[in-house]
């Protein structure tokens, strides 16, 4: 029978289990000298002049050595990111998957233009605004001290960090802006009537057959468009002018027909009488 803890560890879905685990290896490894931060932390002149592409994964593993903040951010990935893979992505794990890819990409881009190596906090961050746009409608006690809306609970924090550190949280702010693009692609766009109820950022069909997904409506509609194919009607299916003509035509053979018959029978006493001659 599993332990307490294991049971726990098992009860939580796949991707948030695999990030977690995933943290806490790396972080050990850092703690027993195995690597230092330095051979974690992301650049484009490491990650890609020198051929190291595991800094591409790595900046997102390492939150630090074991301290409060780690332990506080881990708290945000089983918290917020369990939430959204078992809540508001429970039908959808490959756009859940794909959507994080996305996130994990677009931060790979702008990380390094403010100046971030390590991109784990600000992966956090963002999956936090994005669990507060599901979950606008929940309170949440802040420190102990506030109740907020879920929605306001990002900004509770920058503000928090604002005066704690007393310099504006610039890389919580812009993962917070990536985030909410990300929301706003995924979960708001399709609802406008402009949209066309389509989603910009549907998983790949791949993606959805090998994580057992229902395929997007977009993918369906086209596989439907595709499996039509124009064949010519048969002749009992010819359009109704087509057969009218047809039918025409064949009454006029019948009348000419007749015509010749009744002028055959005219005729024909006469040409009896001039054989008899």
């Amino acid at each position: 029978m599993p332990s307490p803890l294991e049971d726990w560890y098992l009860r939580i879905p796949i991707c948030t289990r695999v990030y977690l685990t995933s943290i806490v290896a790396v972080t050990l490894a850092v703690q027993l000298d195995w690597f230092t931060p330095h051979q974690l932390l992301y650049t484009p002149t490491y990650t890609f002049s020198r051929g190291e592409y595991w800094r591409l994964l790595t900046t997102f593993l390492y939150l630090g050595r074991f301290s409060l903040d780690m332990f506080l951010n881990m708290y945000f990935i089983i918290q917020y990111c369990r939430d959204l893979e078992e809540g508001s992505y429970l039908t959808r794990p490959a756009d859940f998957a794909y959507h994080m890819v996305l996130l994990g990409v677009t931060l790979l881009v702008v990380g390094p233009i403010v100046g971030a190596y390590f991109l784990s906090h600000m992966f956090v961050t963002a999956l936090t605004y994005i669990w507060s746009r599901y979950h606008a409608h929940i309170f949440i006690n802040f420190m102990g001290l506030i109740t907020v809306p879920a929605a306001y609970f990002p900004w509770a924090m920058v503000a928090f960090l604002l005066v704690v550190e007393g310099a504006w949280p610039v890389n919580e702010c812009v993962a917070m802006g990536v985030g909410h693009c990300l929301w706003f692609l995924a979960d708001e766009w399709p609802k406008r009537p402009e949209s066309g109820g389509k989603t910009l950022i549907s998983a790949p069909a791949v993606l959805c057959r090998w994580l057992g997904q229902d395929l997007p409506r977009n993918e369906t509609d086209d596989d439907d468009d595709a499996a039509v194919v124009e064949e010519p009607l048969p002749a009992y299916a010819e359009p109704n002018h087509q057969r009218n003509e047809d039918v025409n035509v064949a009454q006029d053979n019948i009348d000419d027909d007749d015509d010749n018959r009744t002028l055959l029978r005219r005729r024909a006493p006469a040409l009896n009488t001039q054989d008899h001659n």
